[in-house]
């Protein structure tokens, strides 16, 4: 007599799409900043949101073009959320320093699979000033999935 054997995904009876294991969609939160001329530090550049129980995958940082011109630049910048900053990038010398477009792709190891409880705000802070700040936008991507609450499913 042969035996079925179950997934603990296919024994919560949760639809494609909406549970975690092997269903999960990623979706993304992406935005670009307006135009900043000075990078001064501590200044913060509100991102948008992560919705309670994505689990972050991946975080990218872009500069469009160059945000520090100094020979010697100083500018560094931070991703992560209000209360820890630097939880996905922290003090990066990658983005803005070089002539035209620049992105760091790392994920801290802290931030890997990072999934909080409510609707966590993300920033980008400058943690040194650029030593000759250049006008510029920045661009943000953060791949999560969204896990349902322990108990919700049906």
């Amino acid at each position: 007599m042969s035996t079925a054997y179950s997934t603990a995904v296919f024994a919560n009876k949760v639809p494609a799409g909406t549970g975690h294991g092997f269903y999960t969609l990623s979706a993304h939160l992406h935005a670009t900043s307006g135009t900043i001329s000075t990078w001064v530090a501590g200044d913060t550049i509100n991102i948008g949101f992560l919705p309670a129980n994505a689990v972050v995958v991946s975080a990218t940082l872009k500069a469009a073009s160059q945000l520090d011109s100094n020979g010697a630049p100083t500018l560094t910048l931070s991703l992560g959320v209000v209360g820890t900053p630097g939880l996905f990038k922290s003090a990066i010398t990658t983005v803005g320093r070089a002539a035209g477009a620049s992105a760091d792709l790392t994920l801290a190891a802290a931030g890997a699979l990072f999934k909080p409880a409510s609707k966590t705000q993300v920033v980008v802070t400058v943690g040194t000033g650029a030593a000759t700040p250049v006008a510029g936008t920045l661009e943000v991507d953060i791949e999560f999935y969204v896990e349902d609450p322990v108990g919700s499913n049906p």
